[in-house]
């Protein structure tokens, strides 16, 4: 039976055997890039003893991932898109295997600082290629299904992943953390050399010099960002780098214009709707990671409850996740991905304001924390998606790698904003639970704005239906 046949026969009955087998490799991969942040955490205190350093230089490995994963996954995705989805895929999990390898043998926090950043390289170079490869596996009807697949391993990892670290720490060290990648990992390239190989268009050529200005750029700024937790913006530590990410940037916006085919096509990205999207996930990422990073700490502090149960706190967002993504990737291939951006982002937004205004005892906040859930498993398929129909298709990881570097942006901006409300508060002997209600509603507010800037989206995207597999799937618009 040919190839095309085996294609129409998919799209008619559903998800086929060949699609399903590519989808849990990618899947394996993107869980245990996911899964690393997560069964990490509760190793610092015993990492600081151990490696007899500080908190503050801990913390720093946690950072170094975050930091190089966002630097990283721009030029990640066009690479993907000349060289081979498949063939990237398998050089990012081999990099965060190799990570994996040397952040066990880490003789002090400056080596497992640097494996943590190798680690961070190559979970930057796993999520566009493997978005980007679920989509030219799967049938265009069943599109949404995998990609909602693929974003419950992210949210499965956030449970899953804490447990297992508490687990192996206790029982068996903090270098255990890092060998249980090793088997997934070896497990994932593997069975990513068999199936097909996907490319975008083999003739491009790569902006390396572009590709150096923005890592640059992104880098600089991000670190100018995270440096403004703990010193104010004229500190010699902050100061130096916002200067260097804004010439940096500068820098890349005069030398991308002159190029033929740069890193950043400026042309593409100040289409209105392309703009707005990015800028949209952006903003609706601060306002998700406002939750995520403040919600344990003010469930101790207002909410008095103990560490323990402050730990759990977030089950009840990362269950609406796990269950909504795959329920949403249905959704999103009978309705489309924006109307399910339209379902989506109000339930976040609702869920904010309820943090804002009526949390006051655990059952409360379980209620939003689930409405929030359910917000982000209907909305990150959709903006990932809706990218990919906005791009031309040999370019669809190049936009991914774009989306998710803002997203990453957003996550990271996120903490350090939340840092600025709670420190004022201390600072000041303000009221510390009112500071809480001001940090959820500034995440509010940044989620309303995003909605503003999906519904521009939906306004300046002339193409008609919403439906994927009618104007979604009509690339190069």
């Amino acid at each position: 039976m040919s190839e095309n046949t085996n294609e129409i026969i998919e799209n008619k009955r559903g998800l086929g055997s060949s699609t399903i087998f590519v989808m849990i490799v990618l899947a394996l991969g993107v869980f245990m890039t996911a899964m690393d942040a997560y069964i990490f955490v509760p190793a610092l205190p015993t990492i600081i003893a151990d490696l007899q350093t500080s908190l503050n230089w801990a913390t720093w490995t946690l950072t170094t991932y975050m930091l190089f994963m966002t630097a990283i996954m721009a030029l990640a995705g066009k690479l993907s898109d000349v060289f081979g989805r498949k063939k990237l895929y398998i050089i990012g999990v081999t990099t965060f295997v190799i990570g994996s390898i040397t952040a066990s043998l880490s003789w002090d926090i400056y080596s497992l600082i640097a494996s943590m950043g190798l680690q961070g390289i190559g979970a930057g170079i796993v999520l566009p290629s493997a978005l980007s490869s679920m989509n030219d596996s799967a049938p265009e009807n069943q599109r949404g299904k995998t990609m909602g697949v693929l974003m419950a391993m992210s949210s499965i990892a956030t449970i899953v992943g804490p447990n297992i670290g508490g687990f192996l720490i206790q029982n068996f060290g903090w270098r255990t953390v890092f060998y249980i990648n090793i088997p997934l990992g070896i497990m994932a390239v593997l069975l990513a050399f068999k199936f097909k190989e996907t490319y975008g268009n083999q003739d491009q050529h790569i902006d390396y010099i572009g590709s150096a200005l923005l890592v640059g750029t992104i880098a600089s700024m991000l670190l100018g960002i995270i440096g403004l937790e703990s010193a104010p913006f004229t500190d010699v530590s902050v100061f130096p780098l916002i200067i260097a990410a804004a010439v940096l940037f500068i820098a890349l916006i005069a030398y991308e214009k002159r190029v033929s085919e740069p890193i950043l096509d400026i042309d593409v990205l100040k289409k209105p709707k392309i703009l707005s999207l990015n800028f949209a996930i952006l903003l609706s990422g601060i306002g998700t990671f406002m939750a995520f990073t403040y919600v344990p700490t003010f469930a101790q502090t207002v909410l008095n409850l103990n560490v323990q149960d402050s730990g759990t706190v977030l089950t009840p967002l990362s269950v609406a996740v796990c269950i909504t993504a795959i329920l949403g990737g249905v959704l999103l291939d009978k309705f489309g991905s924006k109307r399910m951006l339209l379902l989506g982002s109000p339930l976040l937004i609702a869920g904010l304001f309820g943090l804002t205004y009526f949390v006051t005892d655990s059952t409360g906040l379980a209620i939003c924390l689930a409405v929030i859930g359910v917000g982000v498993g209907f909305t990150w398929s959709a903006f990932q998606l809706l990218m990919m129909s906005f791009m031309p298709k040999e370019e669809e990881a190049t936009g991914v790698g774009i989306l998710n570097t803002f997203k990453g942006v957003g996550s990271t901006v996120a903490p350090v904003i939340g840092a600025c409300f709670l420190v004022s508060a201390t600072s000041r002997m303000g009221n510390l639970s009112q500071s809480f209600s001001n940090l959820f509603l500034f995440g509010a507010v940044t989620s309303i704005i995003a909605l503003v800037l999906v519904i521009i989206v939906i306004i300046t995207d002339k193409v008609g239906p919403t439906k994927l597999g009618e104007s979604e799937v009509v690339k190069g618009k």
